[in-house]
């Protein structure tokens, strides 16, 4: 019988609960490579994220090791990374416990996965053979903040960007295997780095769930982290910018922000027409009576899992170019609908709302795509031949 490899698998952040895009990528990776290999995980967090209960991670791992950071220790590196070279992504999250537990033991493994840029910190420079998943291209990221951002941000956020441009091309001349989850993340990191080293992209898989039925209301639902700042900016312009024309149309519409956290500014654009729900137990709830799932992403990178987890329930999703990015050979009009403006935006949700027979095609084509392109059998299959080629 064959040996399994024995690896550590770094993670910069908990992994519970299994909330938001990044745990949600991170278990996805976890668990494909629990089916191959034994595995040892170390993660970071903020003391106030530390989970109660790490037993979930145990169906994946042999061992669990957390190292937690108080809230000042992460604003001080933060402060002292700005007189260094290295990003601050990385600094503010960096344990220097964590890095003596990972050197005392890094003899003992077959090979190191890193899930993104924040936890290949550790290794970077070290003498192994290791893995990175980046997840995104995180400097694509800073890059479309920084023409948003007021002039102390936009300082801030052109000197992050080209540290993680640096920093990204430093990894991929590095390390020995290399995933992403788009190719639109995959070609931003290649553009520039003047490599032969291969990036596989292994998207996000979604679970296929019951086709919902079209409901005939006119509730508009956005379901994501609200303080997560793309998504701060994604609802704050769709509400000025947009919400109004579709109100005046359809006096009833209603738009429902739905995830945990909000910012203060987005707990402000609650009204009449506007419910900034904050946490819920259940998204899908909201999910399964919304008209419309608008996704009015203006940036940030990746795959908008919130976009896959609609269209895995028959929604109907109406979204932007930068949010229908990495969803390869998906076809508007067909699958989900994308506009590249608010005053295109408005019309097609207004002319949605009134036609419920497009909706429901439109949702079950989205539904279609997601069984053929992204169940789990799917990605799993994809990642181990990645994988097998790598080692």
């Amino acid at each position: 019988m064959e040996r399994r490899p024995h690896i550590l698998v770094i993670n910069s952040k908990t992994l519970l609960p299994n909330i938001d895009g990044a745990t949600i990528r991170s278990t996805q990776m976890l668990q494909m490579l629990a089916e191959t290999c034994d595995i040892d995980l170390v993660y970071t967090c903020s003391k106030d994220t530390l989970p109660a209960d790490e037993s979930p991670l145990y169906n994946y791992c042999r061992k669990v090791k957390g190292f937690t950071t108080s809230t000042f220790g992460m604003i001080t590196r933060g402060l002292l990374g700005l007189f260094s070279s290295k990003p601050l992504e990385c600094c503010y999250l960096y344990s220097q416990e964590a890095q003596l537990y990972i050197d005392a033991h890094l003899n003992e493994y077959d090979f190191v996965f890193c899930n993104n840029v924040r936890a290949a910190q550790y290794v970077v420079g070290k003498k192994c053979r290791k893995i990175i998943d980046y997840v995104d291209a995180l400097s694509m990221r800073y890059q479309g903040e920084i023409m948003k951002a007021d002039w102390i941000r936009k300082i801030i956020y052109t000197i992050e960007y080209k540290r993680l441009e640096h920093y990204e091309t430093r990894i991929l001349n590095e390390f020995d295997g290399h995933f992403i989850i788009s190719d639109v993340d995959k070609q931003h990191i290649l553009r520039n780095a003047n490599s032969t080293q291969e990036i596989y992209v292994v998207n996000n898989s979604t679970e296929l769930r019951q086709c919902i039925n079209q409901p005939d209301g006119q509730d508009l639902v956005f379901v994501g982290s609200m303080f997560y700042e793309p998504n701060i900016v994604a609802t704050s312009a769709f509400v000025h910018n947009v919400l109004p024309q579709i109100v005046q149309a359809e006096p009833n519409a209603k738009f429902y922000i739905v995830g945990s956290k909000p910012a203060a500014s987005v707990k402000r654009l609650a009204s009449e027409h506007v419910v900034v729900t904050g946490f819920v137990d259940d998204p899908k709830a909201y999910l399964k009576h919304a008209s419309i799932v608008v996704v009015p992403m203006i940036s940030g990178a990746g795959v908008q899992n919130k976009i896959l987890e609609a269209m895995s329930m028959g929604c109907c999703v109406v979204t932007t170019p930068i949010g229908a990015e990495g969803l390869d050979n998906i076809v508007d009009g067909k699958d989900i609908v994308i506009c590249k403006d608010n005053d295109t935006m408005a019309q097609t949700i207004i002319e949605l709302i009134c036609n419920k027979e497009r909706r429901t095609i439109l949702g079950y084509n989205a539904h279609q795509y997601i069984k053929d392109n992204l169940t789990y059998q799917i990605i799993s299959a994809r990642f181990h031949e990645y994988l097998r080629h790598i080692l």
